[in-house]
């Protein structure tokens, strides 16, 4: 059993970053929340009842309750929720540390925790993409593609500790590998080094086109806000008999939309002094298509969680 002490600061160091998240990364917290909100209603009962053991077996499961419900049923679900957007919130947690930067500095691992670090590189994988012939880079594991096999294969197999570390990841890179510009990075003549998916695509001063994707859902994290959105999502693109659950067929997918739907501007990357100006319709078409993406994702984080905890 964990400490009072850890977990209140525990507690004030997560929240204090929870409320700043909306518009910080992936799908903001709000597209992640409608995700997982979408795949709980859909786990059968063997499985929502082993994941809800597991969240409470994560270490910042106190820090998951914040204003959630009295109702058992209620705090579950809402504890499940919050967990989606946990990989987001330690990026910008004291408690971790950034084990991508040349320069980084370890933090005292704490109770529960395999690890401290933040692992950035685990949200996206840059599938190459180089419409003028530039010559297109890399990217080295870890990665989405490394990792998020990893632990969809271990949880049913791991100790409670490790799989309880485990489902907010899956939770949310599944949900991040849904948002076309996480599973891309484009390469030019002129931006040899890539774009970061999207980041380095300015739109204004501070405003990018991850960013815009990202907030496609909205930025409203109300649990009826939420829960409105799924219900949308679910009676616009109902659940197709057939559920893809491979995380390399959906990096595929996205790198598709990415093409068609993404990077329809051309070859521009705006900057600050001349933001890039997006076509006309082009927001509503990326609202389009992130409904689409997050109703999938959702019955796909069901579908998988099925049936590795059945």
């Amino acid at each position: 059993m964990l400490s009072s002490t850890f977990r209140m600061r525990s507690l004030g160091f997560f929240t204090a970053w929870l409320a700043i998240l909306p518009s910080a990364f992936g799908w903001n917290a709000t597209g992640h929340r409608i995700i997982a909100a979408i795949a709980y209603e859909r786990l059968n009962p063997k499985t929502r009842a082993r994941v809800d053991e597991l969240i409470k077996h994560h270490p910042d499961y106190v820090a998951f309750l914040r204003d959630a419900p009295t109702d058992p049923a209620a705090r579950a679900r809402a504890a499940f929720i919050v967990a989606a957007v946990w990989p987001d919130a330690i990026k910008g947690d004291p408690r971790f540390w950034d084990d991508t930067r040349i320069d980084r500095h370890p933090t005292p691992l704490l109770p529960g925790f395999p690890d401290m670090k933040r692992h950035t590189n685990w949200h996206y994988y840059d599938t190459p993409y180089a419409p003028d012939g530039a010559e297109p880079g890399h990217q080295d594991p870890p990665h989405a593609l490394s990792e998020l096999p990893r632990m969809i294969r271990e949880i049913n197999r791991v100790s409670d500790d490790t799989a309880s570390y485990d489902l907010p990841w899956i939770e949310h890179i599944e949900g991040d590998l849904h948002q076309p510009l996480h599973c891309v990075s484009r390469f030019l003549k002129s931006q040899p080094k890539g774009d970061a998916g999207g980041n380095f695509v300015i739109l204004g001063e501070r405003s990018n086109l991850h960013s815009l994707w990202d907030d496609a859902a909205g930025r409203d994290v109300s649990d009826s806000y939420v829960t409105k959105y799924a219900a949308e999502a679910v009676a616009a693109h109902p659940r197709p008999k057939k559920i893809e659950k491979d995380p390399k067929k959906w990096i595929k997918e996205g790198f598709e939309l990415a093409k068609s739907d993404v990077y329809t501007f051309g070859n521009e990357t705006g900057s600050r002094d001349y933001p890039l100006r997006l076509p006309s319709g082009y927001e509503e078409n990326a609202r389009r298509v992130a409904q689409a993406q997050i109703a999938m994702a959702g019955y796909r984080l069901a579908a998988v969680l099925n049936y590795k905890l059945k």
